[in-house]
């Protein structure tokens, strides 16, 4: 009831107070508004009850008024006095002086029951909001309602429900002297600004600080009290030592920096302009002046000068960041890793994002950095005391630069961020790293690849420039996962050109558009077609010579080869056949093929056919000048139509999530990490090699879903089922990445083996099987199909597995437990750490 008083009182002495000055006001607007004098506008005030505002319409420009008009417009904006009106409200009871800002209806219909506690109090003309970020929000509304709605509306409504919890009258007396005290600040801020913008505005105030520092270089040469004689000296001399200085640093270039970013150079700039005119001064003086003028007062004049000159510009850029960022509603956030990468993040936060985010710490797990500072910001503790400090600091988001670290300790950093319950984005690419290139927009979110991966790798950078640049390159599936991916790291060593081939239209058009943003001095060409088509393929060996092929172009997903098997044998035997052939015809120097891990021991249709294209490729190489390579790896992390999207379709619909089997494990590693081990593979060796990938350790698929539900903020079996349902038709439950008749040897890289096959390969032999097998595919049923494979590759074992599906924990456990003998020995045959 005091506070309806004090705002009835307050309100109604404000109304009899500007009531004299309303006629002018409303002739004012009248003439410079093109619409209605008054602005009205629909809010939801305390109760849900509907109100209605008034203002005067003096929002917009005045650059197109008439000059009588435009001043006092913009005085009355600048006064708050079109909000005027607002006061009839506080004296109907719609409105406070002091409270919540009221909101539009369509705003106030998505508040959560928690929000909608700011409607139990009557709205205000002056909220808390706006007293702490007054110059933060100013043109937000600029951006879009859907900005205002997602961005700007949830921090007013946490600051406004903490108002309404705890108000009273002395906290009202603050957000008003908080108000007062952003508008006087920000209105010298903007008068110093438009003068400072001008490089003028430097001349009248060095010519100022020039006299001062002479003025004051006397009197403490004397102890404050000037003889009459060196006084009558200072007054024959302070004008010849200002032209001089102001010429001296006109010529020194003082005028032309910007001194919102003055830094270490400008401040050198000034000492030695300085010293110069100084130098000049004392010259001329002695040679052509009074010899008796006391030398010591050159010296003093020349510190102060650099003290006043070089400390205006200093404080003024100090003034501008002080003044534009202060009191902020900014995201409080740590930094992981103190080294050079966090502290290049530092500087782009203090250069670019001050305005959103308040960096309040570093954590880095060198004991030896505990405790001291980069850049005036502590470097807190480990990783491990990342939940303490959260709590502690309140930070809202953790952002990690540690650019070598393993899996292990990235899903540490990402568990502790969880128990903080803290946002947490990564570091962006390596060649951003390096090139010094560090901006937040390019920051991600913590990626599965980046929790499953393993130790970083060390590449031979030179020996893959030296083999793509500038050469004539072919990649065949450019539009794929591996394929585009390809594409993109080639380019980074600026090849002379890069022909795209795939057969789907969209694909193709996006890998093109993103190579496209690398460089202008890379030829690239598209060409849509299937690699079965040979007479299209001719061509363009014909037209663009490539000097190196990439073939990764395959059918890849094996319930699809199963249920078209014809289509795998064209695509992945007939198809490689052509790209082979064409190779050595046209004399490519190096072919490099892309395999699978389901080439070994095969049981699937596309394992099989993958393994005829190894054979092919190496019994084609001991007769070709063209150095064949084959590349074997197993599963890639977030590729088109693997196992990782899927799931994350399934939990974003609420699950089930579909495992096959408990126990079945899987070879995995991101893409950019398979691509930069296939460029690194093709640098190396003979022809007629097949390289193997390290590939780590298996991972269990079950292990993998339950991980992505957690990264979804979800419980596994509780908030998201996991469903089992059986092994399909070709799948094994553990893969291999050596066959029976393969000899693991080591190479000069760690993440790369050889295979020695103890198997003779006859050339003729081969091509005769697959040209029959190419011309009577579409004529065969699937179980002569599998008969005519089998012909070729004796291992292929096309059994079909297909098991109960399996649906409790208890189940699960069980057949782990069955599972354990079998999965010890094959991993004893893969022999890849």
């Amino acid at each position: 009831m005091f506070k309806r008083l004090i705002d009835f009182s307050s309100a109604l002495v404000g109304v009899l107070l500007f009531l004299p000055f309303f006629p002018f006001a409303w002739l004012i607007v009248k003439f410079s508004s093109q619409s209605s004098v008054f602005t009205r506008d629909n809010r939801v005030g305390k109760n849900h009850k509907s109100i209605r505002l008034y203002r005067f319409s003096v929002s917009g420009s005045t650059s197109g008024e008439d000059g009588l008009i435009a001043y006092p417009v913009r005085l009355l904006r600048f006064l708050r006095l079109d909000g005027w009106p607002l006061l009839t409200n506080v004296l109907k009871g719609d409105l406070s002086l002091v409270g919540p800002r009221p909101e539009k209806p369509e705003f106030v219909k998505n508040y959560s029951k928690e929000q909608t506690k700011v409607l139990t109090v009557r709205p205000g003309i002056w909220g808390p909001f706006r007293s702490l970020t007054e110059n933060s929000t100013r043109g937000e509304h600029k951006r879009g309602k859907e900005y205002y709605r997602e961005h700007v509306l949830p921090k007013k409504l946490e600051v406004e429900l903490k108002y309404v919890h705890n108000r009273f009258l002395g906290r009202d007396i603050k957000v008003l002297l908080n108000l007062l005290a952003n508008r006087v600040r920000r209105t010298i801020n903007e008068q110093l600004m438009k003068e400072a913008k001008n490089r003028n505005f430097f001349l009248p105030l060095d010519l100022i600080l020039i006299l001062l520092s002479y003025i004051f270089a006397y009197q403490l040469r004397f102890d404050w009290l000037v003889p009459a004689h060196e006084y009558m000296i200072f007054l024959k001399s302070f004008a010849f030592v200002l032209i001089l200085r102001i010429i001296t640093f006109y010529y020194s270039g003082l005028y032309k920096n910007l001194w919102k970013y003055v830094g270490i150079k400008d401040l050198l700039s000034i000492i030695t302009a300085s010293t110069i005119s100084s130098v000049l001064i004392v010259a001329i003086v002695f040679m052509f002046g009074d010899s008796t003028h006391s030398r010591s007062i050159f010296f003093i004049d020349w510190i102060l000068c650099i003290f006043l000159i070089g400390g205006s510009r200093l404080a003024l850029r100090l003034f501008n960041e002080t003044a534009n960022h202060e009191k902020r509603l900014r995201e409080n956030v740590l930094i992981i890793g103190a080294g050079d990468v966090g502290e290049m993040l530092l500087r782009e936060l203090n250069k670019n994002g001050r305005d959103n985010y308040n960096v309040v710490g570093f954590i880095d797990d060198d004991d030896a950095k505990h405790g001291r500072s980069l850049h005036g910001i502590k470097i807190l503790g480990a990783c491990e005391d990342i939940p303490e400090l959260a709590e502690m600091l309140r930070v809202d988001e953790v952002l990690i630069t540690v650019n070598q670290v393993s899996s292990q300790e990235m899903k540490a950093i990402v568990d502790y961020c969880k128990q903080a319950g803290v946002r947490h984005r990564i570091v962006p690419a390596v060649c951003d790293l390096l090139s010094g290139d560090v901006h937040l927009s390019r920051f991600r979110k913590v990626e599965i690849s980046d929790l499953f991966g393993r130790e970083p790798i060390e590449l031979n950078l030179s020996a893959i420039k030296n083999f793509l640049h500038g050469k004539r390159i072919l990649v065949t599936g450019a539009g794929g996962s591996i394929g585009s991916e390809l594409c993109r790291q080639i380019s980074e060593y600026h090849p002379e050109s890069i022909v795209l081939v795939d057969k789907n239209e969209n694909y193709l058009h996006e890998t093109r558009c993103d190579l496209a943003s690398y460089s202008d001095s890379i030829s690239v060409f598209c060409s849509l077609t299937d690699i079965t088509n040979k007479r299209k393929q001719r061509q363009l060996f014909k037209q663009y010579k490539p000097e190196i092929v990439f073939h990764a172009a395959a059918q890849k997903h094996v319930p699809l080869s199963e249920e078209n098997p014809e289509e795998a044998v064209y695509n992945n035997v007939v198809g490689t056949k052509v790209m082979a052939d064409l190779a050595d015809e046209f004399g490519v120097g190096v072919f490099v093929m892309v395999s699978t891990d389901k080439a070994v021991n095969p049981t699937s249709i596309m394992g099989t056919t993958k393994r005829i294209a190894e054979l092919y490729t190496q019994a084609l190489s001991k007769n070709s000048k063209t150095r064949y390579v084959t590349v074997r790896f197993g599963n890639v992390l977030n590729s088109n139509g693997s196992v990782v999207p899927i799931f994350m379709k399934q939990i974003e619909r609420g699950g089930p999530v579909t495992v096959t089997d408990p126990v079945v494990e899987r070879y995995f590693m991101s893409i950019a990490e398979a691509v930069q081990l296939i460029l690194q593979a093709a640098t190396m060796g003979k022809s007629s090699e097949i390289f193997i990938l390290n590939m780590g350790k298996s991972m269990r698929i079950l292990d993998l879903a339950i991980e992505l539900i957690h990264q979804s903020g979800l419980r596994p079996y509780e908030d998201i089922e996991i469903k089992f349902t059986g092994l399909r038709s070709g799948e094994k439950m553990y893969e291999e990445l050596i066959g029976r008749d393969e000899e693991l040897v080591p190479t000069s890289h760690d993440g790369i083996k050889t295979l020695q096959s103890k198997n003779g390969i006859k050339l003729d032999l081969l091509k005769t099987q697959i040209e029959q097998l190419g011309n009577s595919n579409s004529e065969m049923n699937k179980d002569e199909l599998i008969r005519k494979l089998k012909e070729i590759v004796p291992e292929y074992e096309a059994f079909g597995v297909t098991t109960p599906p399996l649906n409790s924990k208890q189940e699960v456990a069980t057949q782990q437990n069955k599972s354990r003998l079998l999965g010890h020995r094959l991993k004893q045959n893969v022999g890849v750490s």
